[in-house]
């Protein structure tokens, strides 16, 4: 399911594999592993929400881009 950034709640369970803003470069190996799990979210400013993830470091993104939301089930799967 795709959530916009906007609409991403603490908790929520996000595949950051090849994302345009987290992993331009496609080199963070454990985003094919794993999702990042959301800790904070602080709007910065109308065009810039920065979002923190567990064990990652803070992300800023465009409030329209949409990621990609897994849950638990698909987290277990996945790894």
């Amino acid at each position: 399911m795709k959530k916009r950034v906007s609409d991403l709640k603490i908790g929520d369970l996000v595949d950051l594999e090849g994302d345009r803003y987290a992993d331009p470069n496609r080199d963070h190996i454990s985003f094919g592993f794993e999702y990042q799990e959301v800790a904070t979210i602080e709007h910065e400013t109308p065009d810039c929400i920065a979002v923190g993830f567990e064990g990652f470091d803070v992300v800023g993104f465009p409030p329209w881009h949409m990621v990609k939301v897994g849950s638990r089930a698909d987290e277990e799967t996945s790894g």
